[in-house]
């Protein structure tokens, strides 16, 4: 994936995240499936990711750094859940929105020489590419598992 499909993914994102500002408290709080997370915990869970990513990973993308592993996922997940459930829709969708432009300012910088820098996250090399996509693919899973909730079709 080049920056400018990146680019365009972002954006497209933000239209979804927008569109989320409409659902009813009802909506906002339905599980995505029978005994899974609310549509609100499943934002909240993006939300907290991207925040890491901005706070712990983008500023040291650096040839051959060597990165510590992540935080334990269970743990993280569980603060999104909570965070989603003493947190209004509104600050939810305000904060997602202002950490996206974090992604937004690091592709405006970002072009193929950037995107191949390698580095590692404990035992396991990638690249900023690599990092990205696999954030992306993140995104569009639990974008198709919200639209499919809400009986909304995926836009693209």
């Amino acid at each position: 994936m080049n920056a400018e499909q990146m680019k365009q993914h972002y954006r497209d994102f933000d239209q979804w995240t927008g569109s989320l500002r409409e659902l009813q408290d009802g909506e906002w709080h339905k599980p995505i499936s029978e005994g899974k997370w609310s549509v609100a915990a499943v934002v909240a869970h993006l939300l907290l990711w991207d925040k890491y990513s901005l706070a712990e990973r983008f500023p040291f993308f650096k040839e051959g750094a060597e990165l510590p592993p992540y935080p334990d996922f269970q743990s993280v997940n569980d603060r999104a859940r909570e965070y989603a459930e003493m947190t209004s829709k509104e600050q939810i969708l305000d904060e997602l929105c202002e950490t996206r432009r974090g992604y937004h300012e690091l592709l405006e910088q970002t072009n193929s020489e950037k995107l191949a820098v390698s580095f590692k996250i404990s035992t396991h090399t990638l690249t900023v590419e690599e990092y990205l996509t696999d954030f992306i693919q993140h995104d569009l899973h639990h974008q198709k598992q919200v639209d499919e909730a809400l009986g909304r079709t995926l836009v693209k």
